[in-house]
């Protein structure tokens, strides 16, 4: 799961700022991204799924794959609106002292974006830990396909019946996202809170 929430910052960060920073492309992106997020990404799973199994991939790729179609929309949108929250002054200040690139995303942008972008990885998290669900233990063409984690062995458990298993699963689910609530997320926001708050 970590692992897709990297990949799915890795370019919706750019990318969102790049569109949150041009407010006609984000009036016509954002809407399109809140569309593309309302899709279900177990929806499109078998679609994926298909074409990676026939170039030799299996369930743990397939299962990265669905986790990402069900995380980046969400980090996206959030960062298309951290970008355009960025006070035009403070812009217009990064520009008259000159800023570089690398001084203008280290002082003004990922300061400005990083509140959305906590509350877009929080939200992304939630959709990769029900997409693992599904991603870990799949069924497509009378075969059923399976990679280690706690969604292969609820929904294993699930198929055969074996309800202190289901049980044992969704509760050590449960600690784990209570766990990176507490050590993680808020943290994450009480530093959003405190020092990356730009007002202009």
């Amino acid at each position: 799961m970590s692992f897709s929430l990297v990949l799915a910052a890795a370019w919706t960060i750019p990318v969102g700022v790049a569109i949150g920073s041009q407010p006609r492309l984000a009036r016509l992106a954002q809407p399109l991204a809140q569309i593309a997020a309302s899709v279900p990404a177990t929806a499109l799973f078998p679609v994926v799924l298909l074409p990676l199994i026939k170039l030799g991939g299996g369930l743990g790729i397939g299962s990265i794959a669905l986790m990402l179609l069900g995380t980046q929309w969400y980090i996206l949108f959030n960062v298309i609106a951290g970008a355009m929250a960025i006070p035009t002054d403070l812009k217009e200040v990064a520009t008259l002292f000159r800023f570089s690139k690398v001084e203008r995303w280290k002082k003004l942008i990922l300061p400005g974006i990083f509140p959305y972008l906590v509350t877009g990885m929080v939200t992304a998290s939630g959709g990769a830990w029900n997409a693992s669900i599904i991603a870990e233990y799949y069924t497509l063409g009378g075969r059923t396909l399976t990679t280690l984690g706690l969604g292969e062995q609820i929904t294993a458990a699930t198929a055969n019946g074996q309800f202190p298993i289901i049980l044992l699963g969704t509760i050590l689910i449960s600690m784990v996202v209570v766990t990176t609530n507490r050590l993680v997320w808020r943290p994450l926001y009480r530093l959003a809170e405190t020092r990356y708050r730009l007002d202009g």
